[in-house]
């Protein structure tokens, strides 16, 4: 037979539907056919003609047996040897395909599959915990793409034998999970069930079946989690292995064995989730049986990342925070337990969190060696400031009810960490004064800017804390103790360290805003006062004494309370405070005059003399006019007077009160001359003129360097301010008050000369002398003096130069002679007033010498009675 001959034959038997489907869809020929009488067998392409879904495109039906030839003329009546070639081809065609699916096609179907098959999951999900695992449901779609695959050969003869196989059957079957880098332990396996899967290229399956999950070596995943935890999981190989029994149709394919091993990288590993609390609630147990204990309710949002859904069944968890050392265990703190979990893919996950805290543990608080801070400490002070703080959470030994057992060994062998940002507690302390101040001054002979060198204040100090309302338990601050920053307009001015436990009073009361609030007071007991800015000082005390202004003080303050609870005592540390301390002016807001002191002299008693200086110990009567109180064990002023300094004012061991001061003692160390040299010294006896004369005169008060020995450059800061104070009075011995038995007193004058008596036959004068110096004899050395009426109209003059004594008190002089002007008003004005009295005005220089200082002195006097006598 004829090529010819055996072609038309073959085309009329084989090819007689393919030429109607020619002509059915408009003569459409594939690029890739090939030109051979094989190609039907070895090449069937009518299943791409399925959509991407699985939906095939409807094919044309079968030509029927009536059809005739394009000439119009009925086909012959097919030959005998036709059926034989085509018998023999099929034979051949079988032999192939055998020898391809026995030989080549294995692993070479085995290479299609594996890069051909493609899995999108559309739903994960945990559906619930079992004794050994956990039920999964898995659906999503499976699809060979052939596209998928570079290499010709491999992607024709899998889609052939696909094609041929069509549908594939798993029976039930076992998935093996194992990490090879860690003793290949087994992480897990898996039951799937049966599944039927359409293999043909470009058919989707939509598969939805559940898998029970079986945990595997608990000590491997252990191993897998503390290095991931550490930071020393770069990478981590994962082995799967499943035996697959196949069958496709009636024919079984037998047993496959697949192995597949998938590289994580560090990039794919999860990262911590950050926690968000959004609800804190701590009460105590109304249980008697955990008398003692406190409740915390918690309620936390976090993004677990999870890539599908689950639900957790109630867990138990131990709480631990860190220890003093890293190398060290954690310290268990409380019991907790969370609600069942329902995890959502991209989506925030609520917690529920109970815990018991049945007690603090020594080992929790109790100092860390070679430290002043606890573990709670730590804990705490990152809270309240608004830290990222961590605590730690571990599995509990014993199951919460509904959870596996299997469940409980992996978590209570794994110690999570979870971080989250502390609550600040800026706002806790809503106000913070101190009343009865007292400023005690250092010791004198302490080293500079040593912490004896520092001025302390003691006061009793009140302070209203906020009680939060997650805070649902009794809550007593039996101590505090406090370090205080002191600012004046935003200038730090010192520092205020109270280092020393303070015993304190806690009362829950109704603020003004009807707010609960925690009223603790505490009395601070010589607290040391660190002047960091002697500059700022001086400009606090210039707007107080010389502006006579109110000033506010700004207190930043490290609080430490000793919170006394259910749980026990226990410290918080750090608790930050800010107040607002009003200050007044010491003498009722007039700048630069204290006249509220009224000084009064009560007693001077001199010292060592010599020809130009002289020492007086001085008891003073004055006015605190302040709320303040102070205890001076060593202070030294300087006297100023003209703008020169005339003498040091010292005071040792000195407690001044709100109020009044009596018999308050003062040194007064007179040295014009060292001080200030010539001109000093006429500064000093016009001071003195003014003070025996009884005339208003004021001093200025400075400090110096020597001021307080220990704090010299406090000192020297304020010395340039003054302190301007009115000189006291001098008041006779006897009779402060004015009694007017006594001589001179009618019109309360407290001059040097009490009173006079003119003899005028004898022309002389005596006078009622007052001396306030307790024990000491003043000496009159000489006196040139002029006696006046009205002011202006001379009476007399006295030149006396032999030296009388003068003892403590009152007493009279001797009898001086008087040279009268017989021609003046004054003399008859004399005259008028015998056996009465006179008002004269006296001025006079006086050579005055105590012991070994000589001086001379102005004296004025006016209205002094004179009583006229013949």
């Amino acid at each position: 037979m004829t090529d010819e001959e055996s072609r038309s034959l073959l085309g009329e038997h084989v090819n007689s539907s393919s030429r109607q489907q020619a002509l059915s869809i408009g003569q459409q020929r594939r690029s890739f056919e090939v030109s051979s009488e094989s190609t039907p067998l070895l090449h069937r392409r009518d299943d791409d003609l399925s959509t991407y879904g699985g939906i095939d495109v409807p094919r044309a039906s079968s030509p029927t047996p009536g059809i005739v030839s394009p000439a119009g003329k009925p086909k012959r009546p097919r030959k005998k040897i036709g059926w034989t070639l085509i018998c023999g081809l099929l034979a051949v065609g079988s032999i192939i395909s055998i020898l391809i699916l026995a030989f080549i096609a294995p692993a070479v179907v085995k290479r299609y599959v594996r890069e051909a098959t493609l899995f999108k999951p559309t739903n994960l999900s945990v559906e619930s915990a079992t004794s050994e695992g956990v039920r999964a449901r898995i659906q999503g779609d499976v699809v060979l793409d052939a596209n998928r695959l570079g290499s010709g050969s491999v992607r024709n003869i899998g889609r052939f034998v696909t094609w041929i196989g069509r549908e594939v059957e798993t029976g039930q079957s076992e998935v093996y999970l194992y990490l090879p880098e860690y003793g290949n332990a087994l992480v897990g396996s898996a039951s799937l069930p049966s599944i039927k899967i359409n293999i043909r290229n470009g058919h989707v399956n939509h598969l939805d079946f559940e898998a029970d999950l079986v945990a595997g070596n608990v000590e491997g995943l252990r191993s897998v989690a503390v290095d991931w935890l550490e930071g020393k999981l770069d990478r981590l190989l994962l082995k799967g292995s499943a035996d697959l029994h196949l069958k496709s149709g009636l024919l079984s394919l037998g047993e496959q064995t697949l192995d597949h091993s998938v590289v994580l990288e560090e990039d794919d590993f999860p990262s911590l989730p950050a926690v968000d609390i959004t609800k804190f609630n701590v009460h105590d147990v109304d249980s008697p049986d955990d008398e003692g204990a406190m409740a915390v309710d918690i309620s936390v949002s976090t993004l677990l990342g999870s890539p599908f859904s689950l639900r957790i069944p109630p867990l138990g968890f131990k709480a631990l925070v860190a220890n003093c050392s890293p190398r060290d265990p954690y310290i268990s703190v409380a019991d907790v337990v969370t609600k069942e979990i329902a995890v959502t893919p991209a989506q925030s996950t609520v917690v529920d969190v109970s815990g018991i805290i049945r007690g603090l543990s020594d080992e929790l608080t109790a100092n860390c060696p070679g430290e002043t801070r606890s573990p709670l400490d730590t804990l705490l002070t990152s809270y309240i400031h608004g830290s990222q703080t961590i605590i730690y959470v571990r599995g509990a030994d014993v199951p919460s009810l509904g959870t596996p057992q299997w469940m409980t060994d992996i978590l209570k062998t794994v110690t999570l960490p979870l971080s989250f940002t502390g609550h600040a507690l800026d706002n806790l302390i809503k106000n913070f004064t101190m009343t009865n101040v007292h400023f005690t001054l250092p010791n004198p002979m302490a080293e500079p800017d040593s912490p004896d060198a520092r001025p302390t204040v003691s006061a009793l100090v009140k302070v209203l804390i906020s009680v939060p309302e997650q805070m649902d338990f009794d809550v007593e601050v039996p101590r505090v103790r406090a370090k205080a920053d002191v600012y004046y307009h935003k200038d730090k001015l010192g520092i205020l360290d109270l280092k020393e436990w303070q015993p304190a009073n806690s009362t829950l009361i109704r603020d003004l805003d009807n707010t609960t609030v925690l009223q603790v007071k505490f009395p601070m007991d010589k607290a040391p006062l660190e002047v960091t800015d002697e500059d700022v000082l001086t400009d606090v005390l210039s707007s107080l004494i010389f502006e006579g202004k109110s000033i506010r003080l700004m207190v930043s303050a490290n609080v430490d309370a000793e919170i006394s609870t259910g749980l026990g005592a226990f410290a918080v540390r750090g608790i930050p405070a800010d107040g607002k301390l009003t200050v007044n002016p010491p003498f009722g807001g007039s700048p630069s005059r204290p006249d509220g002191l009224k000084p009064q002299v009560q007693s001077l008693e001199l010292g060592t003399t010599t020809e130009t200086s002289l020492l007086v110990n001085t008891m003073v009567n004055f006015t605190n006019p302040t709320e303040y109180s102070a205890s001076v064990p060593f202070l030294d002023l300087l006297i100023v007077y003209n703008a020169t300094s005339v003498a040091h004012i010292t005071a040792k061991d000195v407690t001044i009160v709100p109020g009044t001061n009596a018999g308050v003692n003062i040194n007064l160390q007179w040295d014009p001359l060292d001080l200030g040299g010539p001109s000093a010294v006429l500064a000093g006896q016009d001071l003195i003129s003014r003070f025996v004369s009884g005339l208003n005169t004021s001093v200025t008060m400075k400090t110096h360097q020597g001021t307080v020995p220990a704090l010299p450059r406090l000192g020297q800061a304020l010395s340039r301010l003054g302190f301007e104070v009115q000189m006291p009075k001098l008041t006779p011995v006897g009779n402060p008050d004015g009694d007017p038995g006594q001589p001179g007193r009618d019109d309360g004058h407290k001059g040097f000369i009490q009173d006079a008596t003119l003899h005028l036959w004898s022309s002389t004068a005596e006078f009622a002398l007052f001396s306030p110096l307790n024990h000491t004899i003043l000496e009159i050395t000489s006196i040139e003096a002029q006696a006046f009426y009205e002011h202006d109209h001379e009476v007399g003059a006295i030149n006396y130069y032999t030296a009388f004594s003068i003892p403590p008190g009152l007493s009279h002089s001797p009898r001086l002679p008087v040279e009268l002007n017989l021609s003046g008003i004054g003399y008859d004005a004399v005259k008028r007033a015998v056996g009465g009295t006179l008002d004269l005005d006296t001025v006079a220089k006086v050579g005055v010498r105590i012991e070994n200082y000589n001086n001379t002195v102005n004296y004025h006097g006016k209205g002094i009675k004179a009583k006229v006598k013949l």
